[in-house]
């Protein structure tokens, strides 16, 4: 069983754990074979949250929480490892058995928002994606057509047009055909969004993080639509520049250096490095500068980001795993989250702060909770720059 030793009583007021410094390799821990890990916690989503003929209304949170963030999920299980069976059937047959569960008869575009974590824009791309149906396609665009008409809806991810860009990109990644139907909207969500920045606000604040903030904006207008991406240039450049003297952001422009400092994909350094991989090919000329932040990033995700939430991938040590380099500093992470040395942990903590559920209330999210966040995890985390899901997999 690997094991980690921690000073509870000295870092109880602290998010995260210490880790030891890197001359200190007799301290790191190390991981082999992941797929057991992999396996179990596919069966753990199987078995303990199975497919549905009819889903309750307050399970359903688009691709953030409920079936039909297990559904994507299981799709892309099913394109990036498609040897995979779970309980004797692919993960496309599970991904089939997520999506095809009742809605309800009122399934309507929420007041809140219309990003990745609304249920109906969510389960008409998913299920597009899934079927390939251009039939699927159409009904999913008359949805997104929606947006088009509420000016109020914020330009974040999780709750705004970014997250309704991914979403296009979704189903035109997926479906065949699809983009004589989805580059319409895109064009035009996109130019609205352009217009309303580069300041974007979500409740009148300046956030700059991956979930609510500029660079998860910035994220999906450009992996969207490429050709937006000298018009951002000037803006890459002063989020760069925002970079602090430890290699994290603010979490918004108002807090600053004097903010919380928070270490995790939502806000702070691992959504940013996550981020620049996928938008340095677009920004050349900026290229050796974000390379230079993505090094002080790391350096700081290494002190900071191991983090005592449940491991999870928006903010737990699963998502801050996937932004280290490759090798000693990521297995280390890695090592700390598998169910046994979780276990472990929590049965020497006096302080009862160690890996405390972070998801919520919502125990299968595929990016608040532990087994759906270890899937995603268990798939990419031998490649050099790991995406993740619903943000830039694709």
């Amino acid at each position: 069983m690997l094991t980690a030793a921690i000073n509870h009583e000295q870092h109880v007021f602290k998010r995260y754990i210490e880790t030891p410094r890197k001359s200190q390799s007799e301290h790191l821990l190390s991981i082999g074979d992941t797929s057991a890990y992999l396996h179990g916690a596919l069966e753990d989503i199987i078995v303990n949250y199975p497919p549905r003929s009819r889903y309750p209304q307050e399970t359903l949170q688009g691709l953030w929480s409920g079936p039909t963030g297990i559904a994507y999920l299981l799709l892309r299980l099913s394109s990036l490892r498609p040897d995979i069976t779970v309980l004797g059937q692919p993960a496309s047959h599970w991904a089939r058995g997520y999506i095809s569960g009742s809605r309800g008869h009122n399934l309507r575009l929420g007041s809140h928002g219309c990003g990745v974590s609304d249920e109906k824009l969510a389960y008409g791309a998913v299920k597009a994606a899934v079927t390939k149906d251009i039939n699927d396609v159409r009904q999913f665009v008359q949805s997104v057509e929606q947006v088009l008409s509420v000016q109020e809806y914020p330009d974040e991810n999780l709750y705004g047009r970014a997250g309704t860009l991914y979403l296009l990109r979704m189903v035109r990644h997926w479906v065949p055909g699809s983009e004589m139907f989805v580059d319409p909207p895109v064009a035009e969500i996109s130019n609205t969004m352009m217009n309303r920045g580069p300041y974007w606000k979500w409740h009148g604040r300046r956030y700059l993080g991956a979930v609510h903030g500029d660079i998860g904006i910035i994220t999906q207008l450009v992996l969207t639509s490429p050709e937006l991406a000298p018009r951002l240039e000037s803006v890459v450049d002063r989020l760069l520049n925002m970079q602090l003297p430890d290699g994290n952001w603010p979490s918004s422009e108002e807090s600053g250096a004097n903010g919380k400092g928070l270490v995790q994909f939502c806000h702070g350094a691992p959504g940013f490095v996550v981020s620049w991989w996928s938008l340095k090919p677009h920004f050349p000329g900026l290229a050796d500068k974000i390379d230079q932040a993505v090094e002080r990033g790391r350096a700081c995700i290494w002190s900071q980001g191991l983090l005592k939430k449940e491991p999870n991938l928006c903010h737990g040590i699963f998502g801050n795993a996937l932004c280290l380099p490759p090798g000693t500093e990521r297995n280390h992470f890695l090592a700390v989250a598998t169910p046994e040395n979780i276990a472990h942990m929590k049965s020497n903590d006096p302080t009862g702060t160690v890996f405390e559920r972070a998801d919520y209330g919502r125990s299968y999210s595929t990016l608040t909770s532990y087994a759906p966040c270890a899937v995603w995890t268990w798939l990419v985390a031998g490649e050099d720059e790991p995406s993740i899901l619903g943000y830039n997999d694709i």
